[in-house]
């Protein structure tokens, strides 16, 4: 900092409290440079509080180290009780919201609106700051952004475009606190909306006359709120230890900002619509846990391959000019590069970047949820000075959240400048973005997405398209059947996965380059498509969203970013099961459609007549909550496929009776279900389905992903208790509530499970009270610490053993292993980067396994880490398997030749061992006649675990994302049944329900609730 600026810094800290005009300064401050206007009144109270609680001079800059005054706009005091960044007070969302609205009531420059409501009914809001003139013409100004967002609306007429991008005022939108524990957001946001409001400097002016600033300052209003109560009770109890914040929104924490592609969250799909309908250029999230200001909307390679260059070139102009302004502003530690891949368009700002806009996002340092001013000691990693940080953060500083807030101000006013100063050029790219993604439907294609009318999945596809439609996509319905060119079958693309989804699941790539060798598909044929199929043409505004999730990801091994931020691979038609035919032929923007507005349910009701009903099995997500729905009638489930009415019918579809049909018509009209009447039952063999009694079992370690189980099952209305681990081990007789416990995967291995977390010093509560008044109800503890434990491992034991379900997935399936739960299973994980959160292809192996009824076979996985099983016929567990080929013992000759030892003749036949048998990866290897001489660690045939489902072989083992190092995991089992006594643990390696992208594995969590006490139908057990 320069000598000038911290004589200033110690002038204004000496100015008496009471507001005077602000003086002496050399020069008039300018648009493009940040400074007081000498002619305004400055708050000196407040300017001083200001500058006694930042910690150091250089962590100010010339637009935050003073306050301008009104006598008519209340200050972020009036509510806080003290400024914004004030020690030890973390405001809650009402008091934000208080003081937003109290603005809007003093400024006709403020304005607050209602943008929807959370999961648990808390409001969210958005706030509009601008010049009296732009808020006087805000919905013209709104409708010329629409024109912009819509060039078809103005004809393509670039010269109009042009017209608008020189008369209209753009949005900057702005989010914060997302994350609840990145708490600094909202007093920062409190004090810019005033700022923006008030000062009648000529650089803020510049920016309140140029452009629009929306203002979300709370995102996950739940979690801030419980935030702010864990913050209290930590200062009400300084010497204590505090509770971490388990649960953030009601459902998700961290993984809050991974929703952008699915939209299950009201936050996301409040954002979203906020962002699409005020037309606005920019969606800038502020987070906190990089120091001191890390912009990281840059970002690292791999950019996502569906954005336009035109994009990616605004992130580096904006990125780097605030790095530089701000470093000429003499605040330490602002730098715009590092390890954020910009790949995944899951993050909430994302939204902006495929809905033609620019998405944004800071990391500031925060004290980790807490208002205190703290000593940080930072990392050599953190503070070397690199290419990107030549000016990086201190060693060690005091941290303070008005440190924070005047980071998180400056660079936001930063960028609002420059975007107010650059407006046309923004606007105008907004316009050739839009323009463009409109003609990318003939240029760089592909034309369009069909999604058939004789899907056999049609509630999935339903529920595909309701996504669409959340992300404003415009889908349309063709009128009469068409004929479009897609590539052969076999050829191939279709080897790499990238298959017409005629015979299996995904998306078929119409002229599509084939990955592995980067040649083009040129071997095409006609289909035919029958009227009532969806068509998303991608000659609209909003084509990049559709086209990012519908097609293949594909991340190369060798990429120089070796360690992917998030998921790499999400293809939605594979993961919701269900056909999307990708085609390149033009032809097809000429087949006769018309628009779908309103509700997307698929076709659904009763035909014919009779008292017996039938559903034909496919794994749709409806048949669960179809049969909660109706508790009192009878299900029965066929074990073997038959055919009925001239229909053929699955193994697993439903014989309902003693349901009255408008009843179940109802229902399925809504479930989007189709049942076909008939007065009597078909002849097959069958088992009832029962509405199994369920638990969802979480830890006090973390939520995080077992909130998106929780998530699907309210969404589906699928009833479940919903307990702890403390809770499973306090009751003895589990077995005589639930018929089903459901142990998503969560944080920590299979001991932190049973041992919880240290039980040193203080209990650490979780409970809804006076202190804490946010904490939800449907999930308490007096104490978080304790796990499982030794009873709770016992206890779980015996729940199984006396005829339920434990469906154990991922860290929890491993927990099961450890702990002796299964016998003859192993869990293998590849090591390094094998697999970071792609879809892989599996087989069906056991058809007959209720667990399968319905799924079809090729069926695209979700999987973490590339986990799999091993499964053998003894206690100890499975063989290890994998794809690999037989080798022989180190000797004589080549790799096919016999062995001779020598010294002696060569080996007579009848002293040979007998050929052994070829045992694939995913079965178990024969018993032999040793093990049977003394069969102690050899499992009953009735016991042993059964393979529902594997991995596919390696050559089509990738379906989309990053896939490393094949062999280790083609062939392997995924889901495994293991019967114990009279109960079953299901154990899956993948996670079949995750982010609300992979609802096509819903249905094998279903299938194993439904058919909970008849799992072993169908078994074909071993002689031995």
């Amino acid at each position: 900092m320069t000598p000038r600026r911290v004589l200033a810094f110690l002038l204004v800290a000496l100015l008496p409290v009471s507001v005077v005009a602000q003086g002496g300064t050399s020069a008039s401050p300018s648009a493009d440079r940040p400074g007081r206007d000498p002619r305004q009144a400055i708050d000196q109270e407040y300017t001083k509080k200001i500058l006694e609680y930042t910690t150091e001079p250089f962590f100010l800059s010339p637009l935050v180290d003073y306050l301008p005054a009104s006598r008519t706009v209340p200050t972020p005091k009036v509510v806080l009780g003290d400024i914004a960044g004030a020690p030890n007070k973390l405001p809650y969302s009402r008091e934000v919201y208080d003081y937003m609205r109290r603005l809007d009531a003093a400024s006709p420059r403020v304005r607050v609106f209602s943008i929807g409501q959370t999961e648990e009914g808390r409001e969210m809001i958005a706030v509009a700051v601008a010049s009296e003139a732009l808020m006087n013409r805000l919905e013209q100004n709104k409708a010329n952004l629409a024109k912009l967002a819509d060039p078809r609306s103005i004809g393509m007429n670039d010269a109009e475009a042009a017209r608008l991008a020189a008369t209209t005022a753009p949005v900057y939108y702005i989010t914060g606190t997302i994350h609840s524990p990145e708490a600094g957001a909202p007093t920062a946001l409190m004090e810019l909306a005033y700022r923006l409001a008030v000062d009648e400097s000529p650089y803020i002016r510049h920016i309140r006359d140029n452009l629009i600033t929306l203002i979300t300052p709370i995102v996950e209003v739940d979690g801030r709120d419980r935030q702010v109560d864990i913050f209290n009770w930590h200062m009400k109890y300084p010497d204590r230890t505090w509770p971490n914040l388990i649960y953030w929104g009601k459902y998700v924490a961290h993984d809050n900002n991974r929703d952008a592609m699915g939209v299950t969250l009201k936050l996301t799909e409040n954002v979203l619509n906020t962002y699409v309908d005020w037309k606005a250029q920019v969606l800038h999230d502020l987070h906190e846990s990089v120091p001191y200001l890390y912009d990281n909307t840059i970002g690292d390679g791999p950019y996502n391959a569906w954005v336009d260059p035109l994009l990616t070139n605004e992130w580096h102009m904006i990125g780097w000019n605030n790095v530089q302004e701000m470093t000429r502003l003499g605040m330490p530690g602002v730098f715009a590069f590092g390890n954020f891949d910009t790949w995944s368009p899951g993050y909430l700002m994302f939204i902006a970047a495929t809905h033609n806009g620019i998405s944004r996002l800071y990391e500031t340092f925060g004290n980790g949820g807490s208002a205190e001013t703290l000593e940080r000691t930072l990392s050599e990693g953190q503070t070397s000075r690199t290419w990107y940080r030549q000016n990086p953060p201190l060693p060690r500083v005091q941290w303070s959240l008005r440190n924070n807030n005047n980071y998180e101000q400056t660079g936001v006013l930063v960028s609002l400048n420059y975007f107010a100063t650059n407006k046309r050029l923004f606007l105008q790219n907004f316009y050739d973005k839009s323009k463009r993604s409109i003609l990318k439907a003939r240029t760089e294609g592909p034309a369009a997405y069909v999604l058939p009318a004789n899907d056999p999945r049609p509630g999935a596809q339903a529920e595909l398209l309701r996504v669409m439609a959340k992300q404003r996509v415009e889908i349309s319905r063709a009128t009469a059947a068409f004929t479009v060119s897609v590539p052969k079958r076999g050829s191939r693309s279709e080897v790499r996965g990238q298959r017409d989804t005629t015979g299996g699941s995904g998306v078929a790539a119409g002229g599509s380059r084939d990955s592995s060798a980067g040649s083009r598909v040129t071997s095409n044929e006609s289909r035919e498509f029958p009227a009532g199929s969806y068509i998303i043409r991608m000659d609209q505004p909003y084509s990049r969203i559709a086209d990012a999730l519908l097609d293949y990801q594909y991340w190369a091994p060798n990429d120089p970013q070796t360690n992917p931020y998030d998921d790499t691979g999400w293809t939605f038609p594979e993961g919701f099961a269900t056909q999307g035919v990708r085609v390149t032929d033009t032809t097809v923007l000429r087949v006769p459609v018309e628009a779908v507005t309103g509700p997307i349910v698929a076709p659904g009701g009763v035909t014919g007549s009779g008292d017996v009903f039938l559903i034909n099995a496919n794994a749709d997500n409806a048949l669960t909550t179809l049969r909660y729905r109706l508790r009192s009638a009878d299900f029965q489930a066929a074990e073997e496929p038959f055919e009925a009415g001239g229909t053929r019918y699955a193994r697993g579809s439903f014989i309902i009776r003693g349901v009255a049909q408008a009843e179940l018509d109802r229902a399925a009209r809504e479930l989007g279900l189709r049942v076909a009447a008939t007065a009597s039952a078909p002849s097959v063999k069958t088992h009832p389905v029962r509405a199994a009694r369920i638990a969802l079992m979480h830890t006090w370690a973390s939520t995080q992903t077992e909130g998106w189980w929780r998530l699907a099952f309210d969404g589906l209305q699928i009833p479940y208790e919903y307990i702890s681990t403390q809770e499973a081990s306090r009751d003895a007789n589990l077995r005589a509530k639930y018929d089903v416990i459901l142990f998503p995967p969560g944080g920590g291995n299979a001991q932190s499970i049973v041992q919880g977390m240290p039980l040193w010093r203080n209990a650490m509560p979780w409970k809804n009270s006076p202190e804490t008044p946010n904490i939800g109800t449907y999930a308490q503890t007096d104490d978080i610490r304790p796990g499982l434990g030794w009873t709770g491992v016992a206890n779980l034991e015996n729940f199984v053993k006396q005829g339920g379900v434990l469906v154990a997935v991922e860290n929890t399936a491993q927990f099961a292993i450890t702990f002796g739960y299964t016998s003859g299973v192993t869990m293998n994980t590849p090591p390094g980067n094998a697999v970071v959160g792609s879809l892989l292809r599996s087989r069906l192996v056991d058809e007959a396994s209720p667990i399968a009824y319905g799924v079809r076979d090729s069926l695209a996985v979700y999987s973490s880490g590339g986990e799999s099983f091993s499964v053998g016929s003894t206690r100890g567990g499975g063989r290890g398997g994998g794809a690999s080929t037989p080798q022989r013992a180190t000797g004589r000759g080549t790799p096919d030749d016999a062995d001779v030892v020598q010294g002696r003749p060569m080996l007579e036949d009848r002293f040979a061992l007998p050929p052994r048998p070829t045992v694939q990866p995913w079965q178990l290897a024969p018993v032999t006649d040793e093990q049977l001489r003394n069969p102690t660690q050899l499992i009953p045939p009735e016991q042993r675990p059964r393979v529902i489902l594997r991995f596919s072989d390696q050559r089509d083992l990738l379906v989309s994302g990053l896939l490393n190092g094949a062999g280790q995991i083609a062939q392997r089992p995924v889901v495994v049944d293991v019967p114990v006594e009279r109960g079953h643990i299901v154990l899956f390696a993948n996670n079949p329900v995750w982010r609300g992208s992979t609802q096509g594995t819903y249905g094998l969590v279903f299938n194993t609730i439904l058919h909970f006490d008849n799992l072993n139908v169908g078994r074909n057990d071993p002689s031995k």
